[in-house]
């Protein structure tokens, strides 16, 4: 009561202010906006995000489907280390759209009723699907797969000779398997340590043991969309 008082001193004195520097009957108009409406439209709008996100991964999964099946069907006639690579990424590709379409759809039925009957049922909903802990997965390892084919393409076209005398087949398997390992570590394994069922809501990323392993992931998440995006400007 101490902290509204004092507000509400300190309100009167400087409206006292400014009406002795400009007028003595001027009034202030305030937003009467409700809370309702303002909900309504920021469900309206989840809603509508939610749709046209749908509509994109579904199109997303039909062609990278498409895509991962020619490559797998043409591995016989061109089999080649960039190949694999794109074959992987298309695999990626899949697998994120595939989850955020399962993450969308439980956001357009209004989330899971978390009601504490089986805690391993929603703790898993919570951090996968509600949590989006597999589509974030999936999304930073395709990052990392973007860069991993734009280095092997770097060093096979530029540095030709020390490519050819020094790459070797588990090279390609490293850069495979690296992506997938990434967006784990990065990823996954911290999405599961932090995200929480908090009075019958799933918060995601926000159970930290402390501030310093927050400020390090957004660190590590801002780096790579750095990485990414000099990947990009190299790249043409």
């Amino acid at each position: 009561m101490e902290l509204v008082y004092s507000t509400l001193d300190s309100s009167v004195e400087v409206s006292e202010n400014v009406s002795d520097a400009v007028m003595f009957n001027s009034t202030v108009a305030l937003p009467t906006t409700s809370s309702s409406s303002s909900q309504a439209r920021e469900t309206v709008s989840a809603e509508m995000v939610a749709t046209v996100g749908l509509v994109v991964c579904v199109i997303g999964c039909c062609a990278n489907g498409v895509v991962l099946a020619v490559l797998i069907r043409a591995r016989r006639h061109f089999d080649s280390a960039v190949h694999t690579l794109i074959a992987n990424q298309s695999a990626m590709d899949l697998f994120t759209c595939v989850f955020a379409i399962c993450s969308l759809i439980v956001m357009l039925t209004h989330g899971f009723k978390y009601n504490g009957d089986n805690e391993i049922l929603d703790d898993t909903i919570c951090v996968l699907f509600e949590g989006l802990a597999l589509t974030a997965l999936g999304v930073t390892a395709e990052k990392l797969g973007l860069i991993v084919i734009t280095l092997e393409r770097y060093f096979k076209i530029v540095h030709a000779i020390a490519h050819r005398k020094y790459y070797r087949n588990w090279m390609t398997k490293l850069g495979v398997a690296l992506p997938w390992i990434g967006g784990t570590c990065l990823v996954l394994f911290p999405g599961m340590g932090t995200t929480r069922i908090v009075n019958g809501q799933c918060l995601r990323l926000s159970v930290w043991p402390n501030e310093a392993m927050a400020s390090v992931s957004m660190r590590a998440s801002f780096l790579l969309n750095i990485g990414l995006y000099i990947n990009v400007i190299t790249s043409y």
